[in-house]
């Protein structure tokens, strides 16, 4: 690489793009990929991270005191993975359907969702049972872990939850253009807490219940806080999680440095505070003391939802508008600007993909991405918070683009979903013929032949 080339390059960096393309093989790729390393290091600790936590809640635990603590059978873990699992998938499906423009690969999504229920449920126990100890006034103080849950906990699991982002912004700062793809990220995090806290909370009122003579149907019991967390405040921790994901967000596409730092922890304090007020009043109220702030709850998720469906709406728009640039400039036609700016054509155009095989699906989704990643581009550049570095990053993406173009499925127009074979054309008989048998004929045979039947012999 050129003295020029690494100065491109660092300029590229410094605004967040991704470098110039150099000829490489597979394999040096995947080794250069921070995607590659990041899932070889998490996803071992993934694994060490739910083995410690299941040989921590697993065995009973007897304290000096005479009493026990009733540890999370196998039965228990069962049931509350399953009846955990549905709030989790309904809310994944949810923010994979937001990062729907300039979507991560999937296995992002895979390694998010993990670090919420594996790397963030693992440190939160481990620290918030420390500072439940610390925050204890005798040894059977009753109150130790509501004090540890308002004020620490809070502020331990959405660090905790909010790191993954913090370390893909390092890392993989070129591959996330959208906003929408940050608060996606933020929320298939939390939804992963949730789900492991879920399971904890489920199993352990389902132990309980089994063992208390007083309770008939230790089932029912647990269903009864399936209901309260896993729907009726489910929303509790996507909530908290999408305000830090709001300030990244806003951070990440602001010109001002001060804006830049401010506004992620501005957003990260925000999340905290409603942590702590949710924590504080389900701690120190009871259930039916509890509608008012359920519906002013409510009311806010309502806001936050509308909030997201006006941002999918204005994100539709900007890529429409940015793809028209390249329109007027003639890189782009217009059918292609309508194609990619709405989003029925763009997932009907993948649609389509699909049944044309798996060539041309993933060459298709290849060049929505880039097209999408170009508007985006061009978005920045017009805000000014990409520089001049933009303008290489542009003049590769419509290198590919044009390239792609050639073996992608580039319209729908006119097309089948499942094209028909074509049938061999009829040959056209005459007036008055009526078509043959579908062989011709053989002809007579001749005996015993021009040469005799031995085929020695003159025939007479």
């Amino acid at each position: 690489m050129t003295t020029v080339d690494a100065v491109a390059n660092r300029e590229r960096w410094l605004d967040g793009l991704e470098p110039a393309p150099v000829p490489r093989r597979w394999w040096q790729r995947l080794l250069r990929s921070p995607l590659f390393w990041m899932t070889v290091v998490l996803l071992p600790l993934y694994a060490f991270f739910l083995y410690d936590q299941y040989w921590m809640l697993h065995p009973s635990e007897t304290f000096p005191d005479g009493s026990m603590s009733l540890g999370i059978s196998n039965e228990a873990f069962k049931k509350a993975g399953y009846w955990a699992m549905w709030t989790a998938l309904a809310y994944s499906v949810l923010f994979i359907w937001l990062d729907r423009f300039r979507a991560s690969q999937p296995l992002v999504w895979l390694l998010t969702f993990l670090w919420g229920a594996c790397a963030s449920t693992w440190m939160s126990i481990y620290v918030n049972s420390w500072t439940a100890q610390m925050m204890s006034t005798t040894e059977a103080d009753a109150f130790a872990g509501s004090r540890s849950a308002v004020f620490s906990a809070p502020f331990i699991e959405e660090l905790t939850k909010a790191s993954i982002l913090i370390l893909l912004v390092i890392l993989w700062r070129n591959k996330i253009v959208s906003r929408l793809s940050i608060v996606a990220l933020a929320g298939l995090s939390a939804v992963g807490f949730a789900f492991v806290e879920n399971i904890i909370y489920y199993g352990r009122v389902w132990m309980q219940a089994t063992h208390d003579i007083t309770i008939a149907n230790p089932d029912e019991t647990m269903m009864e806080l399936v209901l309260l967390r896993g729907v009726y405040t489910s929303f509790g921790h996507p909530l908290f999680m999408l305000m830090t994901a709001g300030g990244l967000a806003i951070g990440l596409g602001a010109r001002s440095k001060i804006v830049r730092v401010l506004a992620p922890f501005g957003g990260f304090l925000l999340a905290c505070a409603g942590h702590m007020l949710f924590n504080g009043l389900a701690s120190t109220n009871p259930t039916e003391n509890l509608r008012r702030p359920f519906f002013l709850a409510l009311a806010f998720v309502a806001v936050v939802i509308i909030s997201l469906i006006a941002s999918v709406i204005g994100n539709g728009q900007i890529i429409r508008a940015r793809l028209g640039d390249f329109e007027r400039e003639g890189w782009l036609s217009k059918r292609e600007v309508e194609l990619f700016g709405k989003p029925w054509q763009r997932v009907k155009l993948i649609w389509f993909s699909i049944f044309r095989g798996p060539k041309t699906w993933w060459r298709t989704t290849k060049l929505i991405r880039r097209v999408t990643e170009l508007a985006y581009l061009r978005h920045s550049m017009t805000r000014g918070t990409v520089g001049a570095a933009g303008y290489s990053r542009a003049r590769d993406l419509l290198h590919e683009i044009d390239g792609l173009r050639r073996v992608a499925l580039t319209d729908t127009k006119g097309l089948r979903l499942i094209e028909r074979k074509p049938k061999a054309p009829k040959a056209a008989l005459p007036d008055g013929a009526t078509p043959g048998p579908l062989t011709a004929p053989y002809p007579p045979p001749q005996s015993p032949g021009p040469a005799g039947v031995g085929g020695n012999w003159p025939g007479r």
